[in-house]
């Protein structure tokens, strides 16, 4: 029988990360779980039943994110960075929640730490503050870290996985397009994973080329054309957002939106204050 959930761990030569990413999605508390790890260009040799092994062409992270799209049985799916780590109750408290929302997607909160040192940054932000449905234009507020997102395999997979072309936001764009064509997406409150950050990390590569401002505007070309006229004219919102701003950051962006949020087509009334969760 499949296993309900697929866990995808992305790994690019660093195995001694991703012996602790592993180590992370064993001590989940739910267990109907495989493990796939893409090896992008490494040589990982894992051991388990629980584990498969697949291996990537070295041509980046989405292209190592639809192998294990591909590749993946159960019918839910989630992912995890190889130098990032899940907490224990993380799958259980998102498969909870899409068993009863009948949600196509749903995701938590996501806690920054710096390396493998205790001394956490602000948790990733977010105006959502509660558990419970959330639109398009959420979405486009505030990215659900990868790392966070539960999404049904097969949805997923229809919408054409993820994008490859859309630079550094290739999971962002998968998780627009779900919720452009499924009305039903989740949020839940609770921090469910660890995302370390790194000097030489990609996060720190763009911040050091300035390179934010120009990649969201190019992720935003590229989703008007994709998504339905409504959801379009809330892309073309955030487009003309980030070029009035000043966005250096990640966080920039999302502090930028949450003031516009009123604007953005069929917002849910929900609480708008932005806030770091966790």
């Amino acid at each position: 029988m499949p296993p309900e959930v697929t866990a995808v761990i992305t790994t690019h030569v660093r195995p001694l990360h991703v012996h602790e990413a592993v180590a992370s999605l064993r001590a989940e508390t739910h267990r109907d779980l495989e493990i796939v790890i893409v090896d992008d260009g490494g040589d990982f040799a894992g051991a388990g039943a629980d584990l498969r092994i697949v291996r990537g062409e070295s041509r980046g992270v989405a292209y190592a994110r639809n192998a294990g799209l591909a590749a993946a049985r159960g019918t839910f799916i989630i992912f995890l960075d190889d130098d990032d780590v899940a907490l224990p109750h993380r799958i259980a408290t998102l498969l909870r929640a899409a068993r009863r929302s009948g949600a196509a997607l749903c995701f938590g909160m996501t806690r920054r730490v710096v390396g493998r040192a205790p001394a956490t940054l602000d948790a990733v932000p977010t105006h959502i503050v509660s558990d419970g449905p959330v639109s398009f234009s959420d979405v486009l507020t505030c990215n659900p870290h990868v790392n966070a997102v539960l999404a049904r395999t097969e949805l997923l997979r229809a919408i054409g996985g993820f994008d490859a072309e859309a630079s550094h936001f290739d999971d962002w764009s998968a998780w627009l397009r779900i919720a452009d064509r499924h009305p039903r997406v989740w949020s839940v409150s609770d921090v469910v994973a660890e995302w370390r950050l790194h000097d030489r990390g990609l996060s720190a590569q763009l911040l050091h080329i300035r390179a934010m401002k120009a990649r969201l505007v190019a992720l935003f070309d590229r989703l008007e054309s994709r998504v339905s006229k409504d959801n379009a004219r809330a892309v073309a919102i955030a487009r003309r957002v980030v070029l009035a701003n000043e966005i250096t950051t990640y966080d920039d962006y999302v502090h930028a939106m949450a003031r516009m949020r009123d604007a953005l087509p069929h917002g849910r009334p929900r609480e708008r204050q932005t806030l770091a969760a966790g």
